[in-house]
């Protein structure tokens, strides 16, 4: 009952519960994530675009990843609190992404230019 997974009659309260390793799925999942993403870095991309695309992938990863977990901290009807901070991270990696799309990257600072 801790988990809010009923146990079925006669079973003993003690036994132990099969579960998903959604941390070796993260793990699985977020590798090629990085895959995607250092091959994304070498394209001609706008300064902090690519952590916009992190932020939308982490927060889809995680979201979906969620539905395997076996906890039970549901606020918005099947959604966890992590859904709902994973919905927000995905919404803020959009606005990063959709405001950096066609920004032009900026000039360099005075340190790196030849008095």
């Amino acid at each position: 009952s801790l988990f809010g997974i009923p146990l079925p009659a006669g079973a003993d309260p003690t036994a132990v519960l099969s579960v998903h390793p959604t941390q070796l799925y993260e793990v699985a999942i977020m590798l090629g994530v990085f895959m995607v993403l250092w091959r994304w870095r070498l394209g001609n991309r706008p300064l902090g675009w690519l952590f916009g695309a992190y932020l939308m992938f982490a927060g889809m990863e995680r979201f979906l990843v969620e539905f395997l977990r076996a906890k039970d901290d549901r606020v918005l009807g099947i959604f966890t609190i992590a859904q709902a901070t994973s919905v927000l991270v995905m919404a803020t990696g959009l606005a990063v992404v959709s405001r950096l799309a066609n920004a032009a990257d900026p000039a360099p600072g005075a340190y790196l230019t030849k008095s």
